[in-house]
């Protein structure tokens, strides 16, 4: 199982790898971190990213997915998805040209398949944003990415077959993470996994994105969340029409 900790910064994802690791010790989680590639090569990311710094990101991405073929058992702290998040919220902000956000969407689509699940970690307001010099802590600006990352999910639940970000049939399953504190958010991953790491199969499996009552409840906190949904589908519509 390759299973990613996805989500905005500061909403935890570091303390809930720590945590998974503690849970299920069976797993490895690359050594080095999204957090350490930005330190070595003293790149500006988030809200003062630009088109080289996304480029640069996905390629360490790709290169850390590919140490670990299908069969493994790995959690990495982001993944792709997280690029493609930031990056269509840096497009929004005229941070990273239509061009390279075209490129991105195809390649983080492509590359999805050497994941089996992707934990999103909502954005919760009430989770204090501790600044180590890395991470953006604009809440503005979390919020908004936050909002992409609702959408992107979005566009996995209702739109799988004829979303631009994904391909059908090689997409993980995404899934957001219920609670707020890191024991309830191990125990909600649990009822996927079993102890022994493998994923939970069941004759109605929650992972099917054909199974509408399931996501429909899953969806149920995120109405608050896609009310950028019109502009979003404007970006994707720009992005679509732009010869990769």
């Amino acid at each position: 199982m390759r299973i990613s900790i996805s989500g905005t910064s500061g909403s935890g994802k570091s303390t809930l790898v720590t945590s998974f690791l503690q849970r299920w010790p069976m797993y490895q989680t690359p050594k080095s971190t999204y957090r350490d590639f930005l330190k070595e090569n003293n790149l500006l990311h988030s809200s003062e990213t630009d088109d080289e710094t996304q480029g640069q990101i996905l390629a360490w991405m790709l290169t850390e997915q590919d140490k670990h073929p299908k069969g493994s058992k790995v959690i990495y702290d982001r993944c792709p998805w997280d690029c493609l998040a930031y990056t269509m919220q840096a497009n929004a902000d005229g941070k990273v040209s239509d061009g390279t956000t075209a490129v991105i969407i195809d390649l983080v689509k492509r590359s999805l398949k050497e994941l089996d699940i992707i934990f999103w970690v909502k954005h919760e307001p009430s989770i204090k944003i501790v600044d180590d010099g890395l991470r953006d802590i604009d809440p503005e600006f979390i919020k908004a990415t936050d909002r992409v990352f609702a959408d992107l999910y979005h566009q996995y639940a209702d739109h799988l077959e004829d979303s631009p970000f994904y391909i059908t049939e090689d997409c993980p399953a995404i899934i957001p993470i219920e609670g707020l504190s890191v024991d309830d958010r191990i125990s909600w991953i649990g009822e996927f996994i079993n102890r022994n790491g493998e994923l939970i199969e069941t004759e109605s499996s929650i992972l099917d994105p054909e199974n509408s009552d399931i996501l429909e409840q899953l969806l149920k906190d995120q109405e608050g969340l896609i009310d950028s949904e019109g502009e979003f589908k404007k970006m994707v519509d720009n992005v679509k029409n732009i010869e990769i």
